[in-house]
């Protein structure tokens, strides 16, 4: 029985990762408006404008840590 409970977990989370790695385009649209994208709205140069184009890379890495993390944990114990 502990063993189902484990495995509904680890598809619960590989389902959220799914979902979550979807709203990618998401987040790299609303940097895209945030750093400006060529079209004089946004107000982010230099560094902050670098730093803020990461935020979509950063996403991308929790989440499939998270999604990774999850699966060592169920075939650990």
């Amino acid at each position: 029985m502990e063993q189902s409970s484990q495995l509904g977990n680890v598809f619960i989370t590989m389902l959220l990762v799914v979902v979550s790695l979807s709203l990618t385009g998401t987040i790299q649209s609303a940097v895209d408006t945030a750093v400006g994208s060529g079209l004089g709205m946004g107000n982010l140069t230099g560094a902050s404008a670098t730093l803020c184009k990461l935020v979509p890379l950063f996403w991308v890495v929790m989440v499939l840590g998270i999604g990774v993390s999850a699966v060592y944990l169920f075939l650990k114990g």
